[in-house]
């Protein structure tokens, strides 16, 4: 059975992985920084990985605030060249 939802993964694969990538790294920062923050940690450091708290996720979302419009318009440059390139030259313009 052939998965419909995705009819070109080849295509489309390559084009977010610098965007997901940064995601999780930042995510993976800010998880390993509440682990070393927390006193216990030595002692128990699965029940500090499990104690991370919703607010700390919510906060990690921020990381797409580190993203750069440039990343994510080059990771959809593969996709939407015509479109990403003539958005560039409306921007130089509008400066």
């Amino acid at each position: 059975m052939e998965n419909d939802a995705n009819p070109h993964p080849a295509l489309i694969q390559p084009m977010d992985q610098n965007v997901i990538q940064n995601i999780k790294l930042g995510y993976s920062k800010l998880l390993l920084t509440t682990i070393l923050n927390n006193p216990l940690h030595n002692e128990n450091l699965e029940k500090t990985q499990t104690n991370v708290k919703l607010k700390d996720v919510v906060f990690s979302l921020a990381n797409w605030a580190s993203v750069s419009t440039l990343l994510i318009n080059k990771s959809w440059k593969n996709l939407l060249s015509n479109f990403i390139d003539s958005e560039v030259e409306e921007r130089k313009c509008a400066n």
